[in-house]
């Protein structure tokens, strides 16, 4: 995967961004300062059309060293990339890991269906025993209940009728003793109610005149308090309503001084924040740009150097084939030369 991210950066950012000769010969320069020092500078009038010669030169190098990246590229890494072909891989061995697991789960969780499907018939089956036989207490159980409770109404309806039997004789006997009582108490209370008749007439008219006058003058007294507590209820009011107006108010304010100064820091840090992202990114950028000028330059140098050396051996052989060549010549000529003599 880092190879693939690798050449397609390469890619992308080194192999289709020119560069101008001048700015080539600066960044060389700056990176090797002993080479360029070590270099003689001509000043011929032909040096203009040298430096036009090697643009075209280099420009023909770049174009044969980019179109041989990409043949490298394209067999080292083939129409698919590693990492698809790995992904590939990595899904076919977790497909057939599934369908193992399933097959696997499959059986578990047949066995794991039957044990339940036998369990659950064998609770069935001492739930029903069970039930027959709590079915069979039950029944014993209210039969015994049933005698006893008949047995228990019986001897409570023989001692019910000889209670009521006692009680009918006590209540007749009661009866006249109560109505012989009645008789006299209401003739003595007839005479005691007449007496107490005439003296509470007599009394009830003077605390009727009592109570009128003491109705006129509780009613002028409330009247006067609830006019007092009414004003004095209105005065509080007032006061209590402009107290309430001004803490609102007051609340208002500042609830809105809060919120300016809140949505100000925050424009603040969220400015702060923005620039700072701006920064690391721009910083980022940069950093990048500058690896892949600087491993690019490296590449180009060596690059030029290899060619160069290549270029200087191939010069060499052939000015030693040419030095072979004349030196041959110059012994067959002076061998010509001695045979004619």
């Amino acid at each position: 995967m880092e190879r693939k991210v690798g050449s397609r950066s390469f890619r992308d950012g080194a192999v289709k961004k020119f560069y101008s000769p001048k700015i080539l010969s600066d960044k060389k320069s700056s990176a090797f300062p002993g080479i360029r020092s070590a270099i003689p500078r001509s000043g011929h009038p032909g040096h203009h059309t040298r430096t036009q010669r090697g643009r075209l030169k280099e420009l023909r190098i770049r174009c044969v060293a980019r179109k041989f990246l990409y043949l490298w590229i394209r067999k080292t890494f083939g129409r698919v990339f590693p990492s698809k072909a790995r992904c590939y891989y990595k899904q076919r061995v977790l497909r057939k890991v599934f369908e193992e697991w399933k097959g696997e789960w499959w059986v578990s969780q047949r066995e794991w269906k039957l044990c339940v499907r036998a369990d659950c018939y064998y609770r069935y089956y001492l739930y029903s025993l069970m039930f027959q036989t709590w079915r069979t207490c039950v029944h014993q159980q209210r039969g015994m209940r049933n005698k006893y409770t008949r047995a228990e109404n019986y001897d409570a309806k023989q001692k019910m009728r000889q209670a009521w039997k006692s009680w009918l004789i006590y209540v007749v006997f009661r009866r006249t003793k109560f109505q012989m009582q009645t008789t006299a108490l209401e003739f003595r209370q007839r005479r005691i109610l007449w007496a107490w008749w005439s003296e509470w007439r007599r009394q009830l008219g003077q605390v009727r005149v009592g109570r009128a006058l003491c109705a006129s003058a509780v009613t002028h007294r409330a009247l006067s308090l609830k006019l007092q507590a009414w004003s004095r209820w209105q005065e509080q009011l007032l006061h209590v309503q402009r107290e309430r107006q001004k803490l609102v108010c007051a609340v208002k304010h500042h609830q809105h001084w809060q919120k300016c100064r809140c949505l100000k820091a925050w424009l603040d840090y969220l400015q702060a924040r923005r620039v700072k992202i701006q920064q690391n990114e721009m910083a980022e950028r940069f950093h990048r740009v500058t690896v892949l000028q600087t491993h690019f330059c490296d590449w180009q140098w060596a690059w030029q150097r290899r060619q160069s050396w290549h270029a200087c051996h191939a010069r060499v052989q052939a000015l030693a084939g040419r030095v072979a060549l004349r030196r041959a010549f110059t012994h067959w000529k002076h061998w010509a030369h001695g045979q004619q003599f």
